[in-house]
């Protein structure tokens, strides 16, 4: 194992959840974004995000579920 490798599986044990549960958040966030305008929300984004909808559905199931919904809560994504 040389120097390298010791300092990056170092920095991945120092911060690795941290970053982790950061990145959780900023993909909550963006998930948030692209669905708000269907939970009733106005946002001026919505025309530059509607192009992620068909590669997030699965992410808004896996939302929806850790957030103890059964099923989605939008009536036109049928996920489950």
């Amino acid at each position: 194992m040389n120097l390298r490798e010791i300092l990056k599986e170092f920095y991945r044990l120092k911060f690795g959840q941290e970053l982790e549960r950061e990145a959780q958040k900023l993909e909550e966030v963006l998930l948030f974004l692209v669905f708000v305008d269907y939970f009733g929300f106005s946002t001026p984004f919505k025309f530059y995000l509607i192009e992620l909808l068909p590669e997030l559905v699965e992410e808004f199931h896996k939302w929806h579920k850790k957030l103890g919904l059964k099923t989605s809560p939008l009536d036109w994504i049928k996920c489950c």
